[in-house]
Parts: structure tokens; C-alpha cells; sequence
């Protein structure tokens, strides 16, 4: 927390601090939905197709966020290239427009009803294709794999030359943050299409909080390396001269 209010609170408004407030705190609204359509009892059929599609709508726009970021990580990584920025942008709007598609289709087949047994809590999906919901994750899988493909071929190409701790710090994030979000979208996907309807989106909300910690963990390790790079230029460019102060001083001794 001391780290975030340094790094992002007390700085200029710009496009990372105003992504990553929106990544660190969208799940605080989502994530007590899905928990009140999940844990309470007596919801109306009505009621549970209210809470749990404002819960979806509060993932994907998690999600979106969360790989904005990325996308603006792998845009400071290729060295501001226009192009590379245009392409990953672009695939990301395809991405969130075949997302948004196939949730309003998710949506219309999802049917609620009685549970089992009087002893499960919550909403109780008794219909509903799951398949419209699991390939939106796909998606992030495949635009993430697509990101980091580019990411390795700059690490072979350039990366590999250059010591500076800022490039150093996004390379490795960003490896993490794949490798991460790789198993479980992976494990979730193949949740959702093989695991019955109660338990087929278990892994869905972790997913969408996991993306907001890995992504604003990638800016906030990116300030902070800046920050002691800063420091650390300050520091020398106050050293050398009060060197050549005291020199100068033995100097006028002698």
C-alpha cells in the first residue's frame, strides 16, 4: 500500500495511473455481486440473472483493463513503435467485441431454477451454454500468447544486449504475468466446458482479480524501477560535484 500511494496516488494523471486505479479497484464492485448471487438465499429467478449479469459484465471489463496494460507494457517495451501500438490495440477491440457478442449470447441461454438440494446456497443455473462463455477466455489466451510471442522475439532480438533494470523488470513481468494467466485461464476453460453448470464459472472470478493484481503489479514495479533510477542519477550528479568542490578547496590550500 506505501508503495502504491508513493508511486501512483501522489503522481500526474496519465494513461498507466488512470488504467491501473481502474484494474485495482473495478473488482471491489464485482466481486461482492458474484458473492451475494452465489452465497444468498430466496433469490428470485429474475434476480439471479440480474446479479449474475452484472457480475459477467464487471469480469469482462476487468479483464479489459487488465490487458490494456499489457498492451501498454508490450507498446513501452518495442520503444513507442506506432505500429506495434496499432496492432495490439486493434487486436484487443476485436477481442473485447467478440467478448461482448458472445456474452449477450451467454446471457439469453442461461435459465435459473430450483437447486438440488435445499442446502446449496445462492443462484442455481439449471441451463445454459457454457461454450459461449468459456471462449472468451480463449480469446485473452490467445491475444496474451500473441503478445508474448512478440515479447520473446524482442528479448532474442534487443533485449538480450541491454542491461537497464526498466526493460529488465518489464521483460520479466511480463513473463510472469503470462505464464500465471496461462495455467489458470487454461484450468478455467476447460472447467467451463467439461464441469457441470454449478460449478462450470468457479474459476472465473480468481481469474479476474489474478489479472488485476499481475497487471497493476507490472506498472507499480515499472515506477519503481524509474524511481531508483532517478535517485540513483540524482545521487551521482550530486556526488561528482562535491567532489570537485573538495579538490578544488586542497587545491587553494596548496
Amino acid at each position: 500500500m506505501g508503495t502504491e500511494i508513493s508511486l501512483m496516488w501522489t503522481s500526474r494523471w496519465s494513461m498507466s495511473k488512470a488504467l491501473y486505479f481502474m484494474s485495482r479497484y473495478s473488482p471491489i464492485f464485482d466481486v461482492p455481486i458474484l458473492l451475494y448471487y452465489s452465497l444468498a438465499d430466496n433469490l428470485s429467478s429474475e434476480q439471479c440473472a440480474q446479479l449474475q449479469t452484472a457480475s459477467s459484465w464487471g469480469t469482462v471489463f476487468g479483464i479489459a483493463v487488465a490487458e490494456a496494460i499489457l498492451v501498454l507494457r508490450t507498446y513501452a517495451l518495442s520503444g513507442r513503435n506506432r505500429n506495434v501500438l496499432v496492432f495490439f490495440v486493434s487486436l484487443w477491440l476485436v477481442g473485447i467485441s467478440a467478448t461482448v457478442v458472445l456474452l449477450v449470447l451467454f446471457e439469453h441461454s442461461v435459465v435459473y431454477g430450483a437447486a438440488p438440494s435445499p442446502f446449496l446456497p445462492g443462484c442455481y443455473m439449471v441451463e445454459g451454454n457454457v461454450i459461449y462463455a468459456g471462449i472468451p477466455f480463449i480469446i485473452v489466451l490467445l491475444n496474451d500468447t500473441v503478445i508474448m510471442a512478440y515479447t520473446l522475439w524482442l528479448g532474442v532480438k534487443i533485449f538480450r544486449y541491454t542491461k537497464n533494470p526498466l526493460i529488465t523488470t518489464l521483460f520479466r513481468d511480463g513473463i510472469m504475468y503470462y505464464l500465471l494467466l496461462f495455467v489458470i485461464s487454461a484450468l478455467n476453460v476447460a472447467l467451463m466446458l467439461e464441469a457441470p453448470s454449478v460449478s462450470a464459472q468457479l474459476l472465473n472470478t480468481f481469474l479476474r482479480v489474478f489479472h488485476s493484481v499481475c497487471s497493476t503489479r507490472i506498472l507499480l514495479n515499472a515506477r519503481n524501477v524509474s524511481l531508483d533510477e532517478e535517485e540513483a542519477h540524482e545521487r551521482r550528479s550530486i556526488t561528482v560535484p562535491s567532489i570537485r568542490i573538495s579538490l578544488a578547496g586542497i587545491d587553494s590550500r596548496f
